[in-house]
């Protein structure tokens, strides 16, 4: 994976690592917000005006998740193909089927706790076909896997003509267009932002690092400003609005981490994506089936704390599943075994800091 260019300032190198990994946690936990708000919702929580922050925070949490993702991507997509599936590939595809089969299980329960779905329409069914049709949230990883592989597929592609065509699709995608599967509609919206974030790296990097703090909170004012208009007057999709949106949201998600780049708790996160991303909304589910037959979510005060309180405490309960795992020789739920990985011996001993969706921003150059 590759790094910024040398930057003789130990400030500037520094700035340069802080900021990426602290734009990534934030974006991990602005996406833990969001399946809290939603499952607290399913179980009968009064989290409305949680839902309705999270649209409009919506253009920054993915578009600069994937932004973010493509910085490091460049080393994969020109190298040759087994490193490729070696280390980007294999592990998505590994994770994907193992944690996609915990996922529908506590979805399934999810569903249950709602009166709804049955075990073949709603777990068996899904999670067979979800290498095609990927439903559930773990479609950032299978997007994710599908962007390496058709970048590197059209590398002699001018890059130019690479993120055009990807934004135009993106430009319609962000406009309300739906499909059978949120993988499929997720992978033309940001496709584009990853393409942008691997071919325009340096520019990305020296926004991040260099541009000044006038710059930078105008960056944050002007999309915080359309942000709140589109959803106010409802025109999110209205061609082309929000696609302008998820643009600013990137100038603003990186803005924003800037100015919290001196959050130890936010950069610790954004160099652990993966652990968190995968077991965050399993660990949301079954807090949000245990306490719907409490009574505890009427509580008035849970409309205003539950979504972050639930969300800080399925992130943090990731991160323990994660160090408890590789204590107990259970590795294999994060990186794939031998059997399964072409590399053969030490397949497991990936790290899973190493093996985040988006890659380490302190990696050495190729």
């Amino acid at each position: 994976m590759t790094n910024p260019a040398p930057d003789t300032s130990p400030r500037g190198a520094k700035v340069r690592v802080t900021w990426v990994d602290t734009g990534r946690g934030i974006a991990i936990t602005l996406v833990a917000l969001f399946h809290a708000t939603n499952w607290l919702l399913g179980a009968g929580a009064h989290v409305e005006g949680w839902v309705q922050a999270n649209l409009v925070m919506s253009s920054l949490r993915m578009p600069l998740f994937f932004t973010l993702a493509g910085l490091f991507a460049g080393k994969w997509v020109r190298g040759a193909w087994r490193p490729l599936w070696r280390h980007k590939v294999c592990l998505y595809l590994w994770v994907f089927l193992v944690w996609g089969a915990i996922g529908s299980v506590t979805y399934f329960a999810g569903l249950q706790m709602r009166g709804a779905g049955s075990l073949m329409s709603s777990v068996i069914q899904p999670y067979v076909l979800s290498p095609l049709m990927p439903r559930l949230e773990l479609w950032f990883i299978w997007a994710l896997a599908l962007f390496f592989v058709v970048a590197k597929l059209t590398s002699r592609i001018p890059p130019g003509i690479q993120i055009a065509v990807a934004m135009a699709g993106a430009a319609v995608a962000l406009s309300g267009w739906d499909t059978a599967s949120p993988g499929w509609n997720g992978a033309v919206k940001y496709y584009g932002f990853f393409l942008v974030g691997m071919y325009g790296r340096e520019l990305v990097l020296r926004l991040g690092s260099s541009a000044g703090r006038p710059v930078l909170v105008a960056a944050f004012a002007v999309w915080l400003v359309v942000a709140v208009g589109l959803w106010a007057l409802g025109w999110r999709e209205v061609l082309g609005l929000y696609f302008v949106n998820c643009l600013l949201g990137v100038l603003g998600g990186i803005a924003l981490s800037r100015a919290l780049a001196g959050v130890p708790v936010l950069r610790s996160l954004g160099s652990q994506t993966l652990p968190i991303y995968l077991a965050h909304t399993p660990i949301i589910i079954t807090c949000a089936v245990l306490l719907s037959s409490t009574g505890v979510l009427t509580f008035p005060l849970v409309a205003v704390l539950g979504p972050p309180a639930l969300a800080a405490g399925a992130i943090a309960l990731a991160l323990a599943l994660h160090r408890g795992a590789q204590r107990v020789g259970a590795a294999w739920l994060y990186a794939p075994p031998d059997w399964f990985d072409v590399r053969g011996r030490g397949g497991a001993a990936v790290r899973a800091r190493d093996a985040v969706p988006v890659a380490s921003s302190a990696e050495p150059r190729p």
